[in-house]
């Protein structure tokens, strides 16, 4: 039997009591690029901590390759097959580049000592399938952002990752690098990979994605395919209604001065 490579039934999760999400079922499947959205509230990065386990679920179930999953730690979803690149890097900045990659798991000789050559072989041999230039002794702090991006979507490829999500991967990036990055998200889809893509750049989105869902107010609204789907439809599911004039004419006149400031030192 093929099974979605994600799917979330009935999931409902919150923070201290306040309910975010109420009862989302999501399918997430293989070699696909699906892409979420909502208006900023809705729940979305909520819904994508739970599957890096980030945040405990309050009910309902997440199921892999047709199995319940209960990680305890977002640690344990990675190792299992579930990566988060997140909008907001999270690295040891003092670091190498090899040593982010393989902190925590370190290859060793003997089972004993650490080994350098190993793990810059590894590394390279990465950055190789990536078409990623760069040292893997170079320490982080000294890397653009991009650079450092690429070690994150590196180390979800390390470890083999069967879901990668990426939160506004391209908010620092420049037109080349992010057409490098839609070049390595499409390699890691046609592996296999399924690819859970948020962005707000509509462009983007209808590029790139195979599968467009839209969350409203902590619940799923619509999953449809990409192709099927004008800009103005996918902005009519976000808000729950007809927008039939997206910049509609100042008619606000302004009144009398409540407040004037002047040289101020």
């Amino acid at each position: 039997m093929n099974h979605p490579e994600l799917l979330s039934e009935n999931l409902s999760a919150g923070y201290d009591g306040q309910p975010i999400l109420s009862n989302v079922s999501i399918k997430i499947p293989q070699n696909k690029i699906s892409v979420i959205l909502g208006a900023n509230g809705c729940g979305k990065s909520t819904l994508l901590k739970t599957f890096a386990r980030l945040l405990k679920p309050e009910g309902g179930t997440i199921t892999l390759d047709g199995k319940e999953i209960h990680f305890k730690s977002s640690k344990e979803a990675l190792e299992n097959g579930v990566a988060m690149v997140h909008q907001e890097l999270n690295q040891a900045l003092t670091r190498t580049v090899q040593d982010n990659l393989w902190l925590g798991r370190y290859p060793k000789m003997g089972g004993i000592m650490v080994s350098e050559r190993i793990m810059a072989k590894r590394t390279h041999e990465i950055f190789g399938t990536l078409e990623v230039s760069g040292n893997p002794k170079a320490v982080m702090s000294t890397l653009p952002v991009s650079q450092r991006q690429m070690v994150e979507i590196a180390k979800a490829v390390s470890y083999d990752s069967k879901i990668i999500v990426f939160d506004e991967p391209t908010s620092s990036l420049t037109e080349t690098e992010v057409e490098h990055l839609f070049r390595i998200i499409d390699m890691l889809k046609q592996k296999g990979c399924g690819i859970i893509y948020i962005s707000h750049k509509m462009d983007e989105i209808l590029r790139i994605s195979d599968d467009i869902t839209v969350m409203r107010d902590g619940q799923w609204v619509a999953t449809r395919p990409a192709k099927e789907l004008t800009m103005e439809e996918i902005i009519k599911l976000m808000v729950g209604r007809e927008l039939t004039n997206r910049f509609p004419p100042k008619t606000n006149k302004p009144g009398d001065v409540i407040l004037d400031v002047q040289h101020i030192a």
